[in-house]
């Protein structure tokens, strides 16, 4: 009987020697397709890396290299919280190792994503904290950068894009970022000056074009502007933007038959396009066709528009009725009182009108 036992007692350890011996290899090698994977086979590695977490194998730094590596792979696939994966997955990355500095850059993109700034601020700090690359470092600046020019702090956006092309002088994102904050800024010549560098470095890429051409058009130049959207377009011949403010610039120019042209094409890729239609109709106004340019405005801004030109007009026949009369009770006073009214009811229309605008466009986005 007790030899019996112990043979039995000797199966049981065999069969478990045997498990510990076949999983050992099998989550070794979980943790090589984990580490090796690439976007072609996203699923399968997410597989591995979940089987190599989930082994008990694993623990601190070893563990938080899965983590991130499941993190990174989450992207490559179409789930729709497949953002949320990644955002866990880094966290779990370091909380098991605090200085994983890769993971602290990862999420600091993710929480720029999510407009979260102050957070993408921090955990870019944080990763200087570790240790970077020069590589790591580059990614860190551009990061740290977008999240202040975002938070309107440009200065501190410039100075970091500025130490990241010091790291990398063809960088895009950097040259094209400090761009658009020394535009942000008002410094458009230096605006011009990186978009230059990156339109040399880039020729057959249309977004900088685009930009250069808005750095142009508030500086009055409307020939380089118009120059430098039609090359966007030539590029990227669907450029909804492009067409937008080249049409812009034609109309400035006088050219409104060319403007109406742009804004046109606008509307055959997006029929919906609100800042298009209003364009259109101002520049159907200038030409004197209120028939179409009504067609654009849409019923309720036109009695808007009609109301708002009854009320100036009948303001003014007012005040110029009361002019007769004006010596008589104070000098030109009453005149100056009804200039100033008539002057005080464009600028609040102005600004209705800007109202108006900016919640139809917030509504149709």
């Amino acid at each position: 009987m007790r030899s019996w036992i112990s043979a039995h007692v000797w199966l049981v350890a065999l069969v478990f020697a045997a498990v510990a011996f076949v999983s050992r290899p099998a989550a070794a090698d979980d943790r090589q397709e984990c580490l090796n994977g690439s976007k072609e086979t996203a699923a399968a590695t997410i597989a591995a890396c979940t089987r190599a977490i989930e082994s008990g194998d694993y623990d601190d730094r070893d563990l938080s290299i899965l983590y991130h590596q499941r993190g990174d792979f989450w992207s490559w696939t179409s789930l729709a919280d497949c953002v949320d994966r990644a955002l866990k997955d880094y966290t779990d990355a370091i909380r098991l190792e605090p200085e994983a500095v890769s993971s602290l850059l990862n999420r600091s993109h993710i929480y720029n994503q999510r407009h979260d700034y102050d957070r993408a601020i921090a955990d870019v700090n944080r990763a200087f904290e570790g240790g970077l690359s020069d590589y790591g470092k580059r990614v860190g600046y551009d990061e740290r950068g977008y999240a202040y020019q975002a938070k309107g702090d440009i200065d501190r956006a410039i100075a970091d894009y500025t130490d990241s092309i010091q790291l990398n002088a063809n960088s895009y994102f950097a040259l094209s970022a400090r761009g658009s904050a020394y535009h942000a800024k008002g410094d458009l010549d230096r605006a011009i000056a990186d978009l230059d560098q990156v339109i040399a470095l880039y020729p057959k890429y249309a977004p900088p074009y685009y930009n250069r051409c808005l750095v142009y058009r508030e500086k009055g130049d409307f020939d380089r502007a118009i120059a430098d959207c039609s090359q966007a377009i030539a590029l990227y011949p669907q450029y909804r933007d492009a067409y937008y403010y080249r049409g812009d610039a034609y109309q400035a120019k006088g050219d409104v038959d060319r403007a109406i042209a742009d804004y046109d094409q606008i509307i055959s890729l997006d029929p919906n396009d609100s800042d298009a239609h209003s364009s259109r109709a101002t520049a159907y106004l200038s030409r004197g066709d209120f028939r179409r340019a009504f067609a654009d405005l849409g019923p309720g801004q036109v009695l808007l528009w009609l109301a708002t030109i009854v009320l100036l007009a009948v303001i003014g026949w007012l005040c110029s009725r009361t002019g007769v009369y004006a010596r008589r009770w104070s000098g030109r006073t009453m005149i100056e009182v009804c200039e100033q009214q008539i002057a005080d009811m464009q600028h609040r229309n102005a600004a209705l009108e800007r109202i108006a605008a900016a919640l139809e466009k917030h509504s149709w986005s």
